[in-house]
């Protein structure tokens, strides 16, 4: 990941706390999509693009409702609060206190969400493994969440995957290979498990035959995954001659591997 472009990111936000941000111009400053941004920044922060921008937008109004004497609507407004009741409920969760008792109070304790700076030594170095495979198409049976925030989305994998492990359905699928699909339409975001085995109260979803780039991540564990999607969205998709679909892509969790596949074509099609 380049790391002088998620802090070139950061820098923007901070330039346009007081503006409507865009997200797909985020993904455009870093050189990722969009959906491999919110992925990226929440594995390495902890925290959502929205959460740290919303974040940021209260601890700058509290900095001026202690050293302005600025009304506070006009600061809730400037800082994208459409109602005086929004702002307090979300100023007093975060701080735990309202903002007219942080006015008008001695109140000094209180935690600033500060800027976040990426380090550029972190920057990983790891040669891809993938190769270009003809995939056939394949018929799965698949359990599936839906969402349109990616900090939602993964939420909601999460909570599907421990349902899957806890009913011990999680066992019987990675015995005949286990895939995870991510679909993007618009502003709704669809993940889907599931295996060629039947199961009950799952729903058919076609992976459809193609040319697919596949990486293999000698893991499966999430950190080594998106560590390697990080390098395939941010280095390899810039780099390569095939035309990428960023819309869609699977994963085939098997023998303690994880091959990620991304469809593609070639440019001159």
């Amino acid at each position: 990941m380049n790391y002088s472009l998620l802090n070139k990111m950061i820098d923007y936000i901070e330039d346009n706390l007081e503006e409507d941000i865009e997200y797909n111009k985020l993904a455009k400053i870093v050189g990722v999509s969009l959906y491999s941004l919110e992925r990226i920044f929440i594995f390495i922060t902890n925290i959502s693009i929205a959460e740290y921008i919303r974040v940021r937008r209260l601890s700058k109004a509290l900095e001026e409702i202690k050293t302005t004497n600025n009304k506070i609507m006009d600061i809730a407004i400037k800082y994208g609060y459409s109602s005086s009741i929004s702002f307090t409920r979300a100023f007093k969760k975060y701080f735990g206190i309202t903002p007219s008792e942080c006015k008008n109070s001695n109140f000094d304790n209180y935690k600033l969400f500060t800027v976040i700076r990426f380090n550029e030594n972190n920057n990983l170095c790891k040669k891809l493994n993938y190769e270009i495979k003809n995939f056939k198409e394949i018929e799965l049976y698949c359990f599936n969440v839906v969402a349109t925030r990616v900090d939602d989305l993964l939420f909601k994998i999460r909570k599907l995957y421990d349902e899957i492990i806890d009913n011990g359905i999680f066992d019987k699928m990675d015995k005949f290979g286990m895939y995870g699909i991510s679909v993007r339409e618009n502003d709704k975001y669809t993940y889907y498990v599931g295996s060629t085995c039947y199961f009950p109260n799952t729903s058919k979803f076609t992976i459809p035959k193609g040319k697919y780039a596949v990486f293999c991540i000698n893991s499966i564990k999430q950190k080594d995954i998106v560590e390697t999607e990080d390098m395939v969205y941010s280095q390899w998709i810039s780099s390569t001659n095939y035309k990428v679909f960023e819309d869609f892509d699977f994963e085939l969790y098997k023998d303690g591997k994880c091959y990620l596949y991304i469809p593609i074509e070639d440019k001159q099609n």
